[in-house]
């Protein structure tokens, strides 16, 4: 377990796909190597990212077993009373962190040539 206490100011610069820290309960989780994992996607994640994602995480009711997953990403403390000035530096989400996925792109391109090649064929 870290001991390190995180300022308000540091983890909200960590908001993007590659860097990528959590507010739980009073702790500072780095989630970017699980992000891409994500069940429930890398945009959910970011839209919390550098945020305190409490509420949000209670809400969807997470398994133990990302109870447990969690815990192996803890790095610190937030700075206690810091959370109503996370809330206030909260940045906006930036070009880099809204990047397409390769699985978008993918499918930009495969899904219009699919159905130009599916036309062709019962066309003639």
């Amino acid at each position: 377990m870290s001991n390190r206490v995180f300022e308000a100011e540091e983890v909200v610069q960590h908001n993007s796909p590659k860097d990528l820290y959590m507010v739980f309960e009073g702790k500072v989780y780095d989630v970017t190597s699980f992000a891409e994992d994500h069940p429930g996607g890398l945009d959910i994640l970011l839209d919390y990212g550098g945020q305190d994602c409490t509420k949000a995480y209670r809400d969807v009711g997470h398994s133990a077993a990302a109870d447990e997953l969690l815990q192996e990403m803890y790095i610190g403390d937030l700075k206690p009373g810091a959370e109503e000035r996370l809330f206030e530096l909260r940045q906006p989400r930036t070009e880099e962190n809204d990047a397409p996925s390769i699985f978008m792109i993918l499918a930009l391109i495969l899904v219009p040539a699919l159905a130009v090649i599916g036309y062709m064929k019962f066309k003639g």
